[in-house]
């Protein structure tokens, strides 16, 4: 087996896996934030103020994608651009996603 260089990295699958682990991590730490400042229980954030709310899904998914940004910087100062375009992928892919989201809300 050989070893891992950053360079191996740069590839856009890993990059858009990344995108999504990102987005996960995003959501994760906007759950718990808001579950903490709100006194209530992370599976309460998730069934009633994500899924059940029609309201808040854009801004949720909105903030989740946006801890890719940081992702994608840390990415593009390496020079990877390949893995920088599968974590672009995964943000316009959420694009949609987000406005799907906002017009269901009305």
């Amino acid at each position: 087996m050989g070893t891992v260089t950053s360079k191996s990295l740069d590839k856009f699958g890993i990059g858009f896996i990344a995108g999504l682990v990102g987005t996960l991590v995003g959501f994760g730490i906007m759950a718990v934030w808001w579950s903490w400042a709100n006194g209530t229980s992370m599976s309460y954030f998730v069934s009633d103020v994500f899924i059940g709310s029609a309201l808040y899904k854009d801004s949720i998914l909105t903030i989740s994608v946006l801890f890719n940004v940081g992702i994608f910087w840390i990415a593009l100062n390496r020079q990877w651009e390949r893995f920088s375009r599968g974590i672009l992928g995964v943000i316009f892919l959420s694009v949609p996603l987000i406005i799907w989201f906002q017009a269901q809300a009305f």
